[in-house]
């Protein structure tokens, strides 16, 4: 879970700048552009919310936490 985070923040950017061309060449799609952004960044948050609980799992099994170490 957490390695495949990085994947789904290139997702995210991604669609961002596809979404950017997208309004570049028609400007009349901003809605629709702005709600698969949005959809898009609910997505990638959802994937950091996975990442902190996989986290505090190997915490409650190890005892430490990954910005805690050193």
């Amino acid at each position: 879970v957490i390695d495949r985070d990085d994947v789904i923040d290139r997702y995210f950017a991604s669609i961002k700048l596809n979404l950017i061309d997208l309004l570049k060449k028609d400007t009349d799609s901003g809605e629709f552009a702005i709600d698969l952004l949005m959809i898009g960044k609910y997505l990638e948050r959802i994937g950091d919310h996975a990442t902190n609980i996989a986290e505090w799992v190997i915490f409650s099994v190890t005892g430490t936490h990954k910005e805690v170490q050193s």
